[in-house]
C-alpha cells in the first residue's frame, strides 16, 4: 500500500487509533517501521504495545507518497479494516 493512499483513508479516523496487522486468523500489534536497505520501502514490525495512527503519521511526515508500506515477510500491503469493538479504535492491515 501506497503511503499516499493510506494517508488519504485514514485522515479521518482517530488519531488514537491502534495499529494491528493481520497475519492469519490473528491480530499482532504494529509497533514499530523499519527502514528496509536499498530500497525507498518500509517494512513494519510486530510485537510489543501498538502505535497509534498519530505515531505512524509523525515518523512517515517526510516520506514520499510513493513509499510502499510492506509486511513483516517484505510483501506488499493491500489494504485494511476499522474495528470499532474495543474502546479505541483499531486499524487493522492485511
Amino acid at each position: 500500500m501506497k503511503l499516499i493512499d493510506f494517508e488519504n483513508l485514514t485522515q479521518y479516523m482517530s488519531p488514537k487509533s491502534l495499529l494491528f496487522y493481520q497475519e492469519a486468523d490473528t491480530n499482532l500489534a504494529f509497533s514499530q517501521i523499519r527502514y528496509i536497505p536499498n530500497s525507498p520501502n518500509l517494512q513494519i514490525v510486530t510485537g510489543g504495545k501498538p502505535m497509534t495512527l498519530s505515531q505512524l503519521t509523525a515518523r512517515l511526515h517526510d516520506m514520499s507518497g510513493e513509499t510502499q508500506l510492506l509486511s513483516t515477510k517484505q510483501q506488499p500491503i493491500f489494504g485494511f479494516h476499522l474495528s470499532l469493538n474495543d474502546t479505541v479504535p483499531h486499524i487493522i492491515l492485511k
